[in-house]
């Protein structure tokens, strides 16, 4: 097979891949053979054109002798090598292009689309190259990458313009894990520049300053030249290439839809995050979609459930109480309840408890109290608090067809039978329904490597896989994973490399939080925390057959 038809096969291969996750294509679009030694994307014409070394022509051969200076090779095999391991991300790269032209999105930052562009070649290339090939590209391209900065007479101007600072400086070693983490939230918290953060912070060199008060006159050097310096456009691309293959962050299809293209699928509204406090008939309306969905959907209920106990709760602790100390009891009492209950709704007990704390005038909105008093045509619709309950409700009793309601239900349903997020708050739950992203598999694709870093956290939803290790060249089967079982996230507090790789056997779908997301959720929700640290001491008690 010649370079063109493995350029070829990878563009309609990506495209299906593409297309399975909601973003299509032009129909019309199509890989051409250019001139030169450029793959780029046509804004005019709206193809992609892939321009190769034909070797068969004098031109051709002169061209691979020039390549092959450039990136330090010994032969022709190893150019050649060059170009199988681009290709795939290469052509990747250009139909990210074609996708924010057809969406609208491709702006005059030509530096950002070619970071945009990197992240969709990286979420398909990546994860299917085995830890060897990583090592073997590695290698190749720290070589070409040197001799490139010895010829163009730089260093590091690749990695300061990299997408990610954080993860420049965390690959080089400049500054520890820890620190940056701290860093990376303070600006995703607080919209702080990367550069006010870390030159806030006191702990970089001076090398180390003056390279990140370069950092916006590089991006208006790439934007001014862009591909007029073949040469310099070639040390960017590999550079961010080793930086995108070497790098502990792992990109997704569906996370660069929903960033880059504002593709995403349709799902409910979040709650909001300051509540009013709730009226009686919203408190009842909740205990009442709860009864109602019960029979339909667990997951629907155990929501339903949630809701009306934060509002219960809610209201308790704005109640206006006349005996002394007992205000500041209930308010206390109910907020432990709040934040340490276990998840299920048979727990009347406890609430029990707190009705006798409660004013007459609002125990009647306790479970036991509420059951006998509920009117027979109480209008549930009318009275609960959100739309997004509401919408929930009506799909749900009602049959009404929104599909919003019913990809947030299908998530809802998922999470509700793993035990580490089984007891989280519905607000909760909802927000995490939106954060995870979908990952299709082929029978035999890996999604974890054995030996990587890599701290995402998995859920399989449709499919089966397995889980191996190898030990020399035996490889040994540990055990399978069958939907509905989370796997994965010991990695996020151990950050210790996999300890086996993990594989589709059959075509299978997984969500994915990703680390990153995952850090900023446990910050904003230490709920979530406390239950996997407490699902990782049971773990760690346990046979070792973690990932």
């Amino acid at each position: 097979m010649n370079l063109f038809e493995l350029g070829q096969n990878a563009f309609n291969k990506f495209l299906n891949e593409f297309a399975n996750y909601g973003i299509r294509a032009n129909p019309d679009m199509e890989l051409r053979q250019g001139d030169g030694m450029l793959c780029y994307y046509d804004l005019q014409d709206g193809h992609i054109y892939l321009s190769l070394p034909d070797l068969e022509s004098p031109i051709g051969k002169l061209q691979l002798l020039f390549l092959r200076s450039l990136l330090g090779c010994e032969n022709n095999e190893e150019v050649l090598y060059f170009f199988r391991l681009m290709l795939p991300r290469v052509i990747a790269h250009e139909i990210a292009h074609h996708y924010r032209h057809r969406y609208g999105l491709f702006e005059n930052n030509l530096w950002r689309e070619e970071q945009i562009a990197n992240q969709l070649a990286t979420a398909v290339t990546k994860q299917r190259f085995s830890p060897a090939e990583r090592e073997q590209a590695r290698l190749f391209l720290e070589r070409a990458i040197a001799g490139l900065e010895e010829k163009l007479d730089v260093k590091n101007m690749a990695a300061d313009s990299y997408h990610s600072i954080w993860e420049a400086l965390s690959m080089s070693s400049k500054i520890g894990e820890v620190a940056l983490g701290y860093m990376e939230l303070a600006h995703e918290l607080f919209a702080i520049k990367p550069t006010d953060i870390l030159e806030s912070g006191g702990q970089l060199s001076d090398e180390l300053n003056q390279r990140l008060e370069r950092r916006d006159d590089l991006i208006n050097e790439i934007n001014k030249e862009y591909t007029s310096n073949f040469v310099r456009y070639l040390y960017y691309q590999l550079s961010w290439l080793y930086l995108d293959l070497t790098s502990h962050e792992n990109q997704y299809v569906e996370s660069f839809a929903r960033q880059h293209l504002g593709v995403s699928i349709p799902m409910l509204p979040m709650l909001p995050e300051e509540m009013a406090t709730p009226s009686e008939q919203a408190i009842m309306a909740a205990f009442k979609a709860y009864q109602d969905s019960k029979p339909r959907s667990q997951a629907a209920a155990h929501y339903f459930y949630k809701r009306y106990r934060v509002l219960l709760l809610t209201r308790l602790q704005s109640a206006e109480l006349t005996i002394p100390g007992q205000a500041e009891r209930l308010r206390k009492e109910s907020a432990f309840l709040l934040q340490n209950w276990g998840g299920q709704e048979k727990e009347p007990d406890m609430l029990n408890y707190l009705a006798q704390l409660a004013p007459p005038s609002l125990r009647r909105l306790f479970p036991r109290q509420i059951i006998e008093q509920m009117p027979l045509h109480f209008p549930v619709q009318v009275h609960l608090p959100t739309e997004t309950d509401k919408r929930l409700w009506r799909h749900i009793v009602l049959e009404e067809d929104d599909q919003g309601a019913a990809n947030t239900l299908a998530r809802l349903t998922i999470l509700d039978q793993i035990e580490i997020y089984h007891p989280l708050p519905a607000e909760v739950m909802l927000e995490l329904t939106r954060n995870f992203c979908r990952v299709k598999l082929v029978p035999h694709e890996p999604i974890i490597w054995q030996g990587e870093i890599n701290n995402d956290v998995y859920i399989l939803i449709t499919g089966n896989l397995e889980a191996v290790v190898n030990k020399g060249k035996e490889e040994v089967l540990i055990g399978k994973i069958r939907p509905g079982e989370i796997f994965g996230e010991m990695a996020f507090f151990t950050r210790e490399p996999r300890k086996a790789t993990v594989r589709a056997v059959e075509p299978s779908e997984c969500f994915v939080l990703k680390d990153s997301d995952l850090y900023m959720f446990v910050f904003k929700y230490p709920s979530v925390l406390m239950q996997m640290a407490r699902i990782l001491t049971q773990r760690l008690n346990a046979p070792k057959t973690d990932l």
